[in-house]
């Protein structure tokens, strides 16, 4: 199978989304799920490819809208490390995201 256009995900990254016809993705239109399977459940080459798609200023809007939200601490920490978000605002997502899991887990344990 060969893509139709540059704007699909290449066939290696299929996989990640087993319930989707991956030939039909398109990584503009749907990155908020390419993002969300890559950073969480994506090898380092499915990374290396979506560092290549992906400017890092969309990366930083993902985590901003929806990464710190979704992602697991360790993946969140990784991508905001990677694409230059400020210490101070990576640190304040991660206490957020933590204390959301905390909330969640008291929540659920009554």
């Amino acid at each position: 199978m060969t893509l139709k256009t540059k704007n699909q995900v290449p066939p290696f990254l299929y996989p990640l989304f087993w319930d989707f016809a991956p030939e039909d993705i398109d990584i503009m239109e749907h990155s908020d799920t390419i993002m969300d399977r890559i950073m969480e459940r994506g090898a380092w080459d499915a990374m290396l490819w979506l560092k290549k798609a992906y400017t890092s200023e969309q990366i930083v809007s993902y985590l901003k809208k929806r990464g710190k939200r979704v992602l697991p601490l360790r993946e969140l920490n990784y991508w905001a490390l990677i694409s230059g978000v400020s210490p101070e605002e990576k640190n304040r997502w991660l206490e957020d995201a933590e204390s959301g899991i905390d909330h969640w887990r008291k929540r659920c344990a009554s």
